[in-house]
């Protein structure tokens, strides 16, 4: 995917894209090209890999997210969904929430290039950040990050009822909902829809857009260990 074809694809998904937005694409990619030599952020940093499997995949979502919303992302990593969601959406407030330090200097970096002020960046684990933020979100979102059950554990607390925690998975997306119901429900959670979508280099993508339906229980999240260890599905972790 080259460059202008990212923009006519992300004009489809509903984005104005003006030159701000354009330039901070730019910068935002070339600080992941420069940064990526010394620092494993992702495998991917060619240019048509950035901009299909990380801008253009990051923004599937976007449609789901209304105006206005507070939006929490968990386990940001090198920024996706999150900090693309922030250059494009100038309109929402994003929260990054990353466990791991070098990563969160990256995205800071970033923020500060690309002079954005509608996101912050937590240097902490999901289920410590939850203590302050508890259901305070309209939209919880997550990417590459863990198996749908215990993801769920950890998202859906955040979420505000009425709110929505989407889930970006891969092929495997409806299957992982298969086994996780049980899991979802428990933590105030039910399925409204999944969307799909299909791409010859990019394979498919499945997003899974569970609504918060009631108060999660405040024993969830449980801590991390426990989480691994016993999911609230019942599967067996490997």
């Amino acid at each position: 995917m080259t460059f202008e074809a990212l923009i006519i694809e992300l004009e489809k998904l509903g984005i104005e894209v003006d030159e701000n937005k354009r330039d901070n694409l730019l910068t935002y990619k070339h600080l992941i090209q420069t940064v990526n030599q010394v620092l494993n952020l992702t495998a991917i940093d060619d240019d048509e890999g950035i901009y299909l499997k990380h801008y253009y995949d990051s923004m599937l979502i976007n449609p789901l997210i209304k105006k206005g919303s507070f939006v929490c992302d968990i386990g940001s990593g090198a920024g996706f969904p999150g900090l693309v969601l922030a250059i494009l959406r100038p309109d929402i407030t994003i929260s990054c929430v990353e466990p791991t330090l070098k990563r969160c200097n990256f995205l800071n970096q970033v923020i500060q290039a690309c002079h954005l002020s509608n996101v912050t960046v937590y240097n902490e684990r999901a289920e410590d950040f939850v203590k302050k933020h508890r259901e305070l979100f309209d939209v919880c979102t997550a990417r590459a990050v863990a198996y749908l059950d215990i993801l769920s554990e950890l998202c859906l607390p955040l979420v505000k009822v009425g709110g929505l925690f989407i889930a970006m998975k891969g092929a495997s997306g409806e299957q992982e909902y298969a086994v996780s119901q049980k899991a979802i429900t428990l933590c105030g959670g039910e399925l409204k829809a999944v969307h799909k979508e299909f791409n010859e280099t990019l394979g498919t993508r499945i997003n899974l857009e569970i609504l918060k339906m009631c108060k999660t229980p405040p024993q969830y999240p449980r801590t991390y260990g426990k989480i691994k260890r016993a999911p609230l599905s019942g599967r067996k972790y490997e």
